[in-house]
């Protein structure tokens, strides 16, 4: 797991709740360090929620998983693999735009190793004899530019310095995790509970409007009858996430892969390409305009 360095911008992001407030400029007045702040955070956080509730979350394109090599001659060698994400571009869970500009790899022996029983026992499926891990990424904040400051505490002993920018980076990370069982309900928002399959009760008239427009136009009916459904979407909770304080990153991750390997021991396994399987079809995509305009021309 990762340390949590950008922990306030997580907590920032995740208050999608909280009304969003700009500086208010008036001749004469004094503004300070927080006043910076407010004003990239207003503008930051209007980008990302925009991103949240009308697009949603998912891969754009790119960020394809694989491994190198992805074949052998047999099972049963320990071979050198590789896992690999190439570049893309993506919305992680809480609206955040992710690229990543270059393939990163890791080792997978590497961090097999490096990881608990404990935390390998975590995605292991005894029955079937398969370590599954899952691939996610998200947005990260990356502090870089060091510069010596004015100290705020008498008779340091050294320089004190702090970032002088902060750049958008990304964080990806291979969890053990157990698939969950399959959710054909329509998740929207990655924090927020799917939409309920039903449609909530109508007023007479309500269903009326409804009824009459099964008759003329099936199509738009259903579209009204899911915009039914949104109308009560955000009841249970409101407009907050249900994102727990004590592990934002869990609603940040976007998932690009499931990973599983056969093995009946999770630690002490084969690192081979014959039992290693990638999917990535089981991640969420984002469809664009350009894209339903293709699909509608193709048929």
């Amino acid at each position: 797991m990762s340390n949590q360095d950008d922990l306030p911008t997580l907590k920032q992001d995740d208050r999608l709740a909280e009304p969003l407030r700009r500086v208010s400029y008036e001749a004469g007045m004094m503004l300070g360090l927080e006043a910076t702040r407010d004003e990239q955070a207003y503008h930051r956080r209007r980008l990302t929620r925009h991103q949240y509730w009308l697009h949603g979350h998912g891969t754009l394109a790119g960020l394809n998983v694989s491994m190198d090599p992805d074949s052998h001659d047999n099972d049963a060698d320990d071979v050198l693999v590789r896992l690999q994400v190439s570049p893309g571009i993506a919305i992680d869970g809480l609206g955040r735009e992710v690229l990543v500009h270059e393939t990163y790899c890791i080792n997978l022996r590497q961090w097999l190793d490096a990881q608990s029983e404990g935390d390998l026992l975590e995605g292991f499926d005894g029955d079937n004899e398969q370590l599954w891990l899952k691939v996610s990424v998200r947005q990260k904040d990356c502090p870089l530019a060091r510069q010596p400051v004015l100290t705020r505490k008498l008779n340091l002993s050294t320089d004190s310095v702090q970032p002088s920018r902060t750049a958008d980076s990304v964080q990806l990370e291979l969890i053990p995790e157990l698939p969950p069982a399959p959710d054909e309900r329509f998740a929207p928002w990655a924090s927020h509970p799917p939409v309920a399959d039903a449609a909530p009760s109508l007023t007479a008239a309500e269903q009326q409007t409804l009824d009459e427009l099964e008759l003329s136009n099936p199509a738009a009916a259903a579209q009204l009858s899911l915009h039914a459904r949104l109308l009560h979407a955000l009841d249970a909770g409101g407009v907050a996430t249900t994102n727990l304080a004590d592990d934002l990153e869990a609603g940040a991750r976007l998932l690009l892969a499931r990973i599983s390997i056969s093995t009946a021991d999770p630690v002490n396994l084969v690192v081979n390409p014959q039992r290693i399987s990638i999917n990535n079809l089981v991640r969420p995509f984002l469809t664009t305009a350009s894209q339903l305009a293709w699909l509608k021309r193709q048929g």
